[in-house]
């Protein structure tokens, strides 16, 4: 007889990207093995009928695993020959939000310095995204954004890493919120 293993992703895979997975077919005297996929969940996008899938993930599948199990066949196996096998992997949960500083009317000065930790804090995390949310009225947000992106510019800090967000009328005073996101 043959032995039949499946490995899979060697770690954690990101909600909404692709894993592998493999089929190990070794010694048996059977010959042209048939290799028939099926998953748990997510998406067979290629390799059925081949010794390896690749499985699409979804953002709804996150802190879930797949479970991709291959059915064999062949001319010439004998009965009591493994005929399957199976392997997990697991898929991460989605990233959350992680609040960095929040404040409310302060001295120019101070928001900069502000604004100096959180771009410190972005530029240790260089796969993360930061949010600014700035809530208030239009003119106290439209101030605060100006201020905000002038010092960008100023300290060359990349623009594309920062997505500034109106976060509407509090009906109270300005209010700025950091968030990093992975």
């Amino acid at each position: 007889c043959w032995t039949v293993s499946v490995t899979g992703p060697s770690g954690i895979t990101q909600p909404g990207e692709s894993m592998t997975f493999t089929a190990n077919v070794s010694g048996g005297s059977a010959t042209d093995p048939t290799y028939n996929w099926s998953v748990s969940s997510g998406t067979i996008t290629s390799g059925q009928g081949t010794p390896s899938i690749t499985v699409a993930t979804t953002r709804e599948m996150a802190n879930s695993s797949v479970t991709a199990t291959v059915e064999l066949g062949a001319t010439g196996l004998c009965p009591e020959c493994p005929r399957s096998a199976s392997e997990t992997g697991g898929v991460a949960p989605n990233p959350t939000a992680v609040q960095i500083d929040e404040f409310g009317k302060l001295p120019n000065d101070d928001i900069r310095g502000r604004l100096d930790s959180f771009f410190a804090e972005l530029a240790n995390n260089p796969n993360n995204q930061g949010y600014i949310i700035n809530y208030g009225t239009d003119r106290d947000i439209a101030a605060r954004e100006r201020l905000i992106l002038n010092h960008m510019t100023f300290r060359s800090f990349d623009r594309n890493r920062v997505t500034l967000v109106r976060g509407g009328d509090n009906g109270g005073q300005i209010n700025t919120k950091l968030y990093r996101i992975p």
